[in-house]
């Protein structure tokens, strides 16, 4: 099954699978020269240890994409708990998303680059800030691969126990699908032919967790203050873009924090554990990964 569905999304065209594939294989490529015996120079080895952490951090997005599309899309349930979730902002006075994207659509180049900046932001500022803490700050590479896994887990099993649809589905209260406005999905918000595709993984918002973790790491690493202060912005950039375009809740966000919080817990915990357990068993904990 798993063979068939990788081939399919191939055959769709999903790039980032192909690329970790690509990465695998060279990685694989490359220990089967070692073992028959070869000795690359040590520029070649560095090269392909960074293609190695490549592929572990593409090959995590895609077990996730895969994982998420493989649970049951419950949409039932999802459509209850995102009326669970309106009923609370409205009651509590905060149910503002339809008024904001509706404040933003009679900007059409605006919402256009805000709709870009969801899916373009979303991927290249997280794979260019692991590129660069790995060729750059070591340490802070692997608190933010650790945290990215460890994130990814919680919405998971999130996904799982809380499917939600998003602000977008709901035409009924104002919203405008950014998908089906630009004609990448039909009429109704049909959902696009990816198998692992979730229209109901609203809850937390990973857009949120990832912009977080990235300026997270980012703000650690770098002192020019210029750059922190552009750093401080991309997750608060992210924040405007997944209520503006109507993809998230403002709960959803507020769990996105709550996970980040979580996941720090989590990996501080192991790191203690680590610390204080003899082998074997911490042989099978992460090594480094929280203190820097």
């Amino acid at each position: 099954m798993i063979v068939d569905v990788i081939i399919r999304q191939l055959r769709d065209g999903d790039v980032v699978l192909g690329v970790a594939l690509g990465m695998l294989l060279a990685w694989f490529l490359y220990q089967a020269a070692l073992l028959a015996g070869a000795r690359p120079p040590a520029r070649l080895d560095s090269v392909f240890r960074m293609t190695w952490q490549g592929a572990v951090v593409l090959g995590l997005e895609q077990a996730y994409e895969l994982a998420r599309g493989v649970i049951p899309q419950a949409s039932g349930a999802a459509w209850i708990n995102a009326y669970r979730i309106l009923d609370f902002e409205w009651s509590h006075g905060f149910f503002v998303e339809s008024r904001v994207e509706h404040f933003f659509l009679q900007f059409g180049a605006l919402m256009n680059a805000i709709d870009a900046f969801y899916i373009v932001g979303h991927v290249g500022v997280t794979l260019g800030a692991l590129l660069w803490l790995y060729l750059y700050r070591r340490d802070t590479y692997l608190f933010m691969r650790n945290m990215l896994m460890m994130t990814t887990a919680i919405a998971l099993v999130v996904f799982y126990v809380f499917p939600t649809a998003p602000p977008r589905l709901l035409l009924q209260y104002g919203f405008v699908d950014p998908l089906e406005l630009h004609h990448i999905v039909s009429a109704g918000g049909s959902q696009p032919g990816s198998y692992t595709y979730d229209p109901y993984a609203a809850m937390p918002s990973l857009h949120v967790v990832y912009a977080l973790l990235a300026a997270w790491a980012l703000f650690r690493a770098v002192q020019n203050p210029w750059a922190r202060v552009l750093i401080v912005a991309y997750p608060l950039a992210m924040i405007a873009t997944v209520i503006i375009s109507a993809n998230h809740w403002l709960l959803d966000v507020a769990g996105a924090f709550i996970t980040v919080a979580i996941a720090r817990g989590a990996l501080a915990g192991l790191t203690i554990l680590r610390e204080n357990a003899g082998p074997p068993i911490s042989a099978f904990l992460p090594a480094r990964t929280v203190r820097q």
